[in-house]
């Protein structure tokens, strides 16, 4: 079989040579000296090229063989088959050594060594074989050797040139063997060819009407049609074309020669015209093949994560937008995976070890059943969409996804781990109106909602209409929220706090914050707060709120006066924010205020979570004389050791224990071992939520130094907090 397919291929490279040699001399009138033999040159250095310089020979004997039938002069021969042989076999060496020494970065690289070499080595090394032979014989005529030496690089030059890429754009994809966006198609480009052979047919119809120097500037046209042709289409279908419209000129060319009687060297004249036309497309066509390569692979890597091969959060959202805007799409799923120890093998393992665990995990789910594509949305994180009709097939596929990777261990040169895993699942149904966005986030949900559950962390839900619309709704009331506080549509109320310390006539409270919605009705702290954290403002809503307060201060010098802790709550990303001391100081300065009469509350949470932010802020706030309280103390399951971390004045004691303080024993004890314990640290307590006279009495009794509540009082516009007998007496 592969000796036939050898004599196969030889057989039809070798009719190429002999046929390609009878359309040149058929397109070419006359006989200037036995030039019509420049296709065999290009098949041998194509064949050279791709097949192995052995497989120059069939192109070689082809055109010897028709040298023999039409000269029957053995130097003529010789000569022609030296300039078939030599000239290729060094350019295609030439490319081949130069690759492997230094390969090209970009096919303008590859196409400009192509050129060189063929122009400055492989024509001129025929051109000067020829020259010498056909110099010792009678066959020179009255032709100077330096004319055959011209004529010969040139025609033999642009042979190369022209047919050496189109064959090689035939069977490899093209001279630079590279893929790029419709180079798959092998085509010419009609447009190109009929505007080429309009811009012939009217230049030979002027030399007809004896107008021959018009007829032959029309020739000139070849420049801008091959420009075109360049920059619009492949590597593939500029050279295809150009062996298409060559033939055509070189004919037009000859018949205007002829016609006008000119000498026959005049002919070279559309060589060395159609010579320049295919050195400017070939150089065009690699520029702009370039730059389609490099937008299509800038536009790869903004849709894929290089790390893993995976698409990245754009290319997902993407790739799901398409989805979902086909109408008849089927159902189908989305599972998140999120490796929640992920942090913990970069840190005990090395970022290197890291990157194979996430390589590893995304060979994984590129791999599971019904899987159409996977996603890498971030460190640990990942997405996978699968043909699902039914929940019960999405449940299928995310317990094994979960089965696979949690529990799994880790092992690494530095250490090993066993990998925690949770996995959130949608079925996203065919009739639901949703867009990317909404999916991605209905996920985060889920994944959420799967890190919080017990084992197995897996939880898969439906998304319906019904659940997309009430999300919708959420996300709206979060965006009001999130405008509320850009645009300061809040309220500064205050409640009381009995401070036995404060002298006659002064009030100590603590500030708290409504927010007004868009037809100015107030919104309540619990229905705020938490989706202020989701929408990620509180950092702003304290700002302002301060801003406010330190305002309203200043502008009333009279509650000021009468004001002895004025306490302002700070919220957990408050805390981590690194200006937030400067902006503080900032605005003390602006509205000279006393420090020693305002009162900052951080909760003990937050505290816990971070600790070193926490004691940053503590220390910088005390620093300028500002009060420090310990906000829901007991909530945090924090030991007591927290209290002796940061220099606080005030700790809160959480309304979940000063509830039930009359009724349970427990909490009463709980109480009463904060209260100990605050008094050797020198730290003041302070009761929430003190909602009875009751209660307010057995606190007393325990020994509480601060109370609030709605028995001492209720929260309050601030500015009719000093306009009334606001103060408690017990």
């Amino acid at each position: 079989m592969v000796p036939l397919r050898s004599a196969g291929r030889a057989s039809v490279i070798f009719f190429g040579s002999l046929i390609g040699c009878v359309i040149a001399q058929l397109i070419t009138p006359g006989d200037p000296h036995r030039l019509t033999i420049w296709p065999a040159g290009g098949i041998a250095l194509a064949c050279a090229m791709h097949f192995g310089r052995a497989w120059m020979v069939p192109a070689v004997a082809g055109v010897v063989v028709w040298s023999l039938l039409r000269l029957q002069t053995p130097a003529m021969v010789l000569a022609i088959a030296l300039a078939t042989s030599a000239g290729p076999s060094v350019v295609a060496t030439g490319m081949k050594n130069l690759e492997a020494w230094k390969p090209a970065d970009h096919g303008l690289e590859v196409v400009l060594r192509f050129m060189l070499l063929v122009a400055l080595v492989g024509a001129p090394l025929d051109a000067i074989l020829s020259t010498v032979i056909f110099s010792q014989t009678a066959e020179m005529g009255e032709i100077h050797p330096m004319h055959l030496f011209v004529g010969w690089w040139l025609i033999d030059t642009l042979g190369m040139m022209l047919i050496a890429p189109a064959l090689l754009a035939f069977v490899n994809g093209g001279l630079t063997s590279r893929q790029e966006p419709g180079a798959g198609a092998l085509s010419v480009d009609g447009p190109s060819v009929a505007a080429t052979v309009t811009m012939l047919v009217a230049s030979m119809l002027l030399v007809s009407f004896d107008q021959r120097d018009y007829g032959y500037a029309l020739v000139y046209c070849i420049f801008p049609i091959v420009t075109w042709m360049a920059i619009r289409t492949s590597e593939a279908v500029t050279a295809l074309s150009l062996i298409v419209t060559a033939p055509m000129l070189l004919a037009a060319r000859g018949y205007q020669v002829w016609l006008a009687g000119d000498d026959l060297f005049r002919a070279l004249e559309a060589s060395l015209i159609l010579l320049c036309a295919v050195i400017i497309a070939l150089i065009l066509q690699a520029v702009a093949a370039d730059r389609r390569l490099a937008l299509v692979r800038i536009g790869r890597q903004a849709r894929q994560d290089m790390s893993t091969g995976l698409l990245n959060d754009r290319g997902l959202l993407a790739e799901l937008g398409d989805r979902l805007a086909d109408q008849r799409r089927p159902n189908f799923g989305l599972i998140g995976v999120h490796i929640t120890n992920f942090d913990a093998v970069n840190d005990l393992c090395g970022s290197l070890a890291g990157l194979q665990l996430e390589q590893s995990a995304a060979d994984m789910l590129v791999r599971q059943r019904s899987s159409r594509l996977a996603s890498r949305m971030s460190a640990g994180r990942y997405a996978v969409l699968v043909d699902a009709d039914a929940l019960a097939q999405v449940r299928v596929v995310s317990r094994e996804i979960y089965a696979q990777l949690n529990g799994q261990p880790f092992h690494t040169d530095n250490g090993s781990l066993r990998l925690q895993v949770s996995v959130g699942g949608l079925l996203i149904d065919r009739s639901a109106d949703i867009h990317s966005e909404d999916a991605l986030s209905a996920l985060s949900d889920a994944m959420a909602i799967a890190s919080s559950v017990r084992d197995p962390q897996l939880f898969v839900e439906p998304m319906s209409q019904t659940m997309l619309e009430t999300r919708r709704a959420h996300h709206g009331k979060i965006e009001e929220i999130r405008e509320a506080i850009r645009e300061h549509r809040f309220d500064v109320h205050a409640q009381l706090i009995f401070d036995p310390r404060a002298p006659r006539g002064m009030l100590s409270y603590e500030v708290l914050t409504r927010l007004r919605d868009r037809a100015g009705n107030l919104i309540r702290p619990p229905e705020f707060l938490p989706l202020a954290v989701q929408a990620r403002m509180t950092v702003l809503l304290d700002r302002g709120v301060i801003q406010r307060v330190f305002t309203w201060l200043a502008d009333n010098p009279v509650a000021l006066g009468q004001t002895h802790k004025c306490s302002i709550n700070l919220s957990g990303m408050t805390m981590s924010d690194g200006t937030i001391a400067g902006f503080i100081r900032e605005q003390r300065a602006i509205h000279d205020l006393p420090a020693d009469r305002i009162v900052f509350e951080i909760t003990e949470g937050e505290a816990i979570r971070n600790p070193a932010a926490a004691s940053r802020l503590v220390d910088d706030l005390k620093a300028e004389g500002f009060g420090i309280a310990l906000d829901d103390f007991g909530t945090g399951l924090a030991t007591f050791e927290y209290l002796k971390r940061f220099p606080i004045d005030y700790l809160k004691i959480d309304g979940s224990f000063i509830r039930n303080v009359i009724s349970n024993p427990i909490d009463e004890e709980i109480v009463l071992s904060t209260i100990r314990v605050a008094r050797r640290l020198n730290v003041k307590t302070v009761a929430e939520h003190v909602h009875s006279r009751e209660i307010y009495d057995r606190l007393v009794l325990l020994g509480v130094d601060h109370l609030q509540g709605e028995a001492i009082g209720a929260a309050r516009p601030i500015d009719t907090l000093f306009h009334a007998d606001a103060a408690f007496h017990g």
